[in-house]
């Protein structure tokens, strides 16, 4: 198990954004998308968007918060 080095926050942003979650992106796409989604939603409405995915397909949001979580650190942790 590894440690999410990044505000939870940016970390749901990016799992709610539009990106396809198989997608490769580099450091600054990353921050870009979290920026735009949190600029667009706030941090609320992340939360919620995630709670719904979590509750509803459960099997997708594992996959899908692994990929945001992985991305985050990698172009955030350091920020």
């Amino acid at each position: 198990m590894t440690t999410c080095l990044v505000d939870p926050v940016l970390c749901m942003a990016l799992f709610v954004s539009d990106t396809p979650n198989h997608a490769d992106l580099d450091d600054a796409t990353v921050r870009d998308t979290v920026d735009r989604t949190l600029d667009q939603l706030g941090a609320d409405e992340c939360y919620a968007r995630a709670a719904e995915v979590f509750g509803d397909r459960p099997e997708v949001a594992l996959d899908r918060i692994q990929w945001a979580r992985t991305l985050c650190t990698r172009a955030l942790a350091a920020v």
